[in-house]
């Protein structure tokens, strides 16, 4: 009995149903002394580093085990190379207990050109790692919502009044002013970087004349004036430093703005896209087609120069989209399926996110270039026009090879889409993928795809680097040519206007190194901000159905007809012609000619609370009643009353992988008569 109740309390310790239904008194539990394995791999008793009090109670009556637990380790003091850290606190500071607003919102004039409103999270992350609760929430001023509605504002005023570029103009009207602080802030960093080194030419006369003198003993010149010189350089480097942050940062959160305000218009958009939009188009109103034949008279009996002069002055018209493709219809035919609204929000609103970053260097860096020219006359006289005619010839070369980047990357953008698509294709459908073992064939047409892709893209990047090569060393060989001439042509190399000229060559090499990237990013970021905008323009779903919720019927339909949307053919490869010349014939300009699908003189009512089955044929319009039913297909005519909320469960056609009589027969034997 004794080895029975020593058994039974030994399983009742571990079992916490019998511990819980147990009326034992509490006894007290041996425990082995703890051990304590630090990092380096040695271990310490509890009797040296912890103190551990343990305490098991256990209920007389119907209750849970309970355990109660108090540790206290004793952290052993750190290194003396550690202690002598000053910035370092010996007790990092406590978390808070909620978020708070950035401190940007409130910061004053001095704070925010010094940036000493983040000096605060910076000094916690250095004196310990940043928890949730530590990072600030986003400025008032530059929440989504609050930006989304400006652009959307815009966007909407500028197509009603029908300008070009209604997306661009929206952009630049909602990120108007800290866009252009930060442009103006680069501008004076250039003219400072530039000027700088041409102050140094006095700076570096001011130290030869006080050389000679003390050789000489002549009079010294006065040393107030090379204190003001120092002065003054040092403090064109700080407006420098200063211009070239905000220029920086300002860049960098107007990009980040933007991208986060495009994804929200793209998914809002996407929310209500109609069928017709989905598939390739949309419908051309014959109001619009008598205006375009009016315009189209009208100006043939205008002439060349008027006609040149009036798109210059007044560039009206509506914005620009992609040709026509089909009678009726409007658009290139690729529709606006989710592998492109997908990459329409990651690839295309980050290029427009990296461009934003670096913009104003477009513009600022030519101005610096000149201001550098006019500068180097004045060190080296006409010797610098050497340095500079290299630079004037190098220019046109480049700019014609960077035209070429904006035709190439609208070529891999299509390619892009194609494997995007495809790709989200196959994950959407993954099960039937795996049920017929046709991972080979998916794989070996995005692996296809993604060749062509690859190839066009290593083209554009050696282009790119070959660009980035000569804007490199074009300051070089002009800094060497000018001083070749400046030598030949019997001047004396004097020591200040000699390296207050090597300097302004190497201030060059920013402006001439960056300029062909930033012109490149500007390239593909404008090609994506006309992608957005085409797919901001296209048809919104129109949602027409009479909603009765008080009616007798829960649908309804009167003399109804609906019809699908025209489709494309599946993606082709890039073909040749005869004459040699490569030309693209993808999927987004071959359109299909068959008539779609069409549901017609639909009539018939549901009651409330019933059961209805539709009972037809293969294809006779089961699935597209439905979706009629749903919105899913364009009314043409015909009236439809919903009394009722409702939902759409589609099914999805699949097919076995084998042969197209055994889909047919699907295990039945084959019977030719």
């Amino acid at each position: 009995m004794a080895q029975d109740g020593r058994q039974e309390k030994e399983y009742s310790s571990t079992d916490p149903v019998g511990a819980a239904e147990t009326t034992n008194s509490s006894e007290p539990v041996a425990t082995e002394p703890l051990q304590q394995v630090v990092s380096d791999g040695t271990s310490f008793s509890t009797e040296e580093k912890l103190v551990a009090e343990r305490t098991l109670t256990t209920a007389t009556t119907r209750s849970t085990l309970t355990v109660e637990s108090t540790l206290s380790v004793t952290v052993p003091p750190k290194p003396w190379y550690e202690r002598l850290n000053p910035l370092k606190r010996r007790t990092p500071p406590p978390i808070p207990k909620e978020r708070i607003v950035s401190r940007e919102y409130n910061a004053g004039f001095f704070s925010m050109l010094t940036f000493q409103w983040m000096a605060p999270i910076m000094h916690v992350g250095y004196q310990r790692p940043l928890e949730l609760n530590d990072i600030w929430l986003v400025n008032p001023d530059r929440e989504v919502g609050l930006l989304t509605q400006r652009l959307r504002t815009s966007f909407q005023k500028r197509v009603a009044r029908g300008d070009r570029y209604p997306l661009f103009w929206a952009m630049h009207e909602t990120f108007f002013i800290e866009f252009w602080i930060g442009g103006f802030c680069q501008l004076f960093s250039s003219i400072f970087m530039v000027m700088s080194p041409f102050t140094l030419r006095y700076l570096i006369s001011f130290a030869t004349r006080a050389y000679i003198s003390q050789q000489t003993g002549g009079p010294p010149p006065h040393i107030g004036k090379g204190v003001g010189l120092v002065i003054g350089i040092t403090c064109m480097q700080i407006l420098q430093s200063l211009g070239t942050s905000h220029f920086i940062y300002r860049g960098q959160m107007v990009g980040s703005q933007a991208r986060g305000v495009l994804i929200t218009l793209i998914f809002e958009k996407a929310m209500k896209l109609s069928g017709r939009a989905k598939a390739g188009g949309r419908a051309i109103d014959c109001k619009d087609e008598k205006k375009a034949e009016i315009e189209k008279v009208e100006k043939a009996h205008v002439g060349l120069l008027k006609r040149v002069v009036n798109r210059k002055l007044k560039p009206q018209g509506g914005p620009r989209t992609t040709p026509d493709k089909a009678p009726g219809i409007s658009g290139d035919g690729a529709g606006w399926g989710n592998g492109r609204v997908v990459n329409l929000m990651s690839v295309d609103t980050y290029r427009i996110d990296q461009a934003s970053g670096m913009f104003h260097l477009t513009w600022t860096s030519p101005i610096a270039i000149l201001i550098t020219l006019v500068v180097l006359l004045i060190n080296l006289t006409y010797s610098a026009l050497a340095g500079f005619a290299l630079l004037v010839i190098g220019i046109p070369a480049l700019t014609k090879a960077i035209k070429s980047l904006f035709a190439r990357r609208r070529g891999i953008n299509k390619i892009t889409d194609q494997r995007v698509s495809l790709t989200q294709e196959v994950l959407q459908s993954v099960r039937f993928v795996k049920y017929f073992g046709w991972e080979t064939s998916f794989l070996e047409r995005i692996a296809q795809i993604r060749k062509r892709e690859i190839r066009s893209i290593q083209i554009l990047l050696a282009i790119r680097n070959a660009i980035n090569a000569v804007s490199m060393s074009l300051p070089i060989f002009a800094s060497m040519l000018s001083f070749i001439t400046y030598s030949l042509s019997h001047h004396a190399l004097d020591p200040a206007p000699i390296f207050s000229s090597l300097a302004l060559f190497n201030s060059l090499r920013l402006p001439l190194n960056l300029l062909p990237l930033v012109i490149g990013q500007v390239i593909d970021a404008w090609a994506s901000i006309g992608r957005i905008q085409d797919f901001l323009l296209a048809e919104e779903q129109n949602d027409d159905f009479i909603w009765d919720m008080e009616g007798k019927s829960a649908v309804s339909m009167e003399n109804a007809q609906f019809t699908w949307e025209r489709s494309v053919k599946p993606d082709q490869p890039q073909a040749k012609s005869a004459g040699g010349k490569g030309q693209a014939s993808s999927s987004s300009s071959s359109l299909t000619n068959v008539e779609p699908f069409q549901l017609q003189n639909i009539n018939f009512s549901i009651g409330r609370n019933e059961l209805v089955a539709v009972i037809g044929g293969v294809g006779s319009g089961k699935s597209s009643l439905l979706a009629a039913l749903a919105g899913d297909m364009r009314r043409v005519t015909g009236s439809v009353t919903v009394g009722a909320s409702r939902a759409f469960c589609p099914q999805y056609a699949w097919i076995q992988n084998t042969t197209v009589r055994e889909n047919i027969l699907f295990g039945k034997e084959y019977n030719r008569k």
